[in-house]
């Protein structure tokens, strides 16, 4: 059996070696072509014979790409300045609206519990504010567990494989929101949501302190039913009472991280989210409109984001990250225009 093993793992490394000679050669264009790169010109995956740690804070929005092992924890505070501008209608087309602000404080606390297994606590407070009219506000309360699949280091190509559970307990308001708040009074979903999700990561050395991080996540989002009451995160009006049935959604980020020196480290994240349409049974209410039904629920959705950032490490422990998100396109979905930094320690 052990020689089955050692000819499979042989057998694969020879065809993922043969796959990155391609991509040597695509990536050694990308960054010598590139003026953001020019700095980091040098050989493709050279022969290391003086291994050195990269230095590395994010990305932003991506998960953390491999489990945290244990007797060592990260400590990640986040703050998110976040404005929305206006509104995607079904054609894809950007509708202005008053802008929406929303200021996040999040606090991602991940604690090794053994060699290839995590946990991961993400407590969040949240402010409200939009014509005159604002909130504080208790946000939801994910936990995850991580389990690492398969190392990163299993072979010299192929990422690592990390899986992620995470269950999210709705702590924030979502019901009998008061109309003249102008929704600045919500702060959850309202459902217990269950996300199992696979993420991919690796990083390349391209010589002296220039390293490529690589992450791939793609989570699935099961949303349980909630019960509403009266105007709520899903719609409704007066006298609504019912049971929402929230639409599924799916979510892929892509992304990267280019170390420059020692300390600088510019990154990008490519966000892509998808919702299926809710459902609703029971009494809708009343609208504004006299003796017309409340809308509850929403139509399905999609979203496309980028959110570029540029990191400072100060040494292999401590760093920060700093950069902007932003919608590019989207369906039945909100414009926004997010501000993010964040801190990191790890030990």
């Amino acid at each position: 059996m052990k020689i089955y093993s050692d000819f499979i793992d042989i057998v694969v490394q020879t065809f993922l070696e043969k796959k990155m000679h391609i991509l040597k050669k695509l990536l050694l264009f990308f960054f010598i072509g590139n003026p953001w790169f020019l700095a980091a010109r040098g050989t493709i995956f050279p022969h290391n014979t003086n291994p050195i740690e990269p230095w590395f804070t994010g990305p932003l929005i991506a998960p953390i790409g491999e489990v945290v092992p244990v007797g060592h924890y990260i400590i990640q505070p986040f703050f998110e300045f976040n404005t929305i501008t206006g509104h995607y209608d079904k054609h894809w087309k950007a509708q202005s609206l008053p802008n929406f602000f929303n200021y996040t404080t999040l606090l991602e606390v991940t604690i090794g519990i053994t060699k290839w297994m995590d946990v991961q606590l993400n407590p969040t407070v949240l402010y409200n504010h939009t014509q005159n009219q604002d909130s504080w506000r208790f946000g939801d309360s994910p936990l995850t567990f991580d389990f690492q699949l398969l190392p990163t280091n299993k072979f010299k190509y192929f990422p690592g494989i990390k899986l992620a559970l995470t269950e999210s307990f709705p702590t924030g308001k979502y019901q009998r929101l008061n109309p003249l708040k102008l929704a600045t009074d919500i702060s959850s979903t309202g459902s217990f949501t269950t996300t199992p999700g696979l993420v991919f990561y690796k990083i390349y050395h391209f010589g002296g302190f220039h390293f490529l991080s690589m992450t791939a996540s793609f989570g699935y989002t099961y949303y349980a039913p909630v019960h509403v009451r009266g105007f709520n995160f899903y719609g409704g009006g007066p006298g609504c009472a019912g049971k929402v049935y929230p639409g599924n959604s799916f979510d892929a980020i892509i992304s990267f991280e280019f170390s420059l020196n020692r300390n600088w480290v510019l990154a990008l994240d490519n966000v892509y989210v998808h919702f299926d349409k809710d459902r609703f049974r029971g009494t809708p209410g009343l609208s504004a409109v006299p003796f017309v039904p409340a809308i509850v629920g929403r139509p399905s959705s999609e979203n496309l984001s980028f959110a570029p950032a540029i990191e400072y490490n100060f040494n292999e422990n401590w760093g920060i990250i700093a950069g902007a998100w932003v919608s590019a396109i989207g369906r039945n979905t909100i414009v926004f225009r997010n501000a993010l930094i964040s801190f990191l320690y790890q030990y």
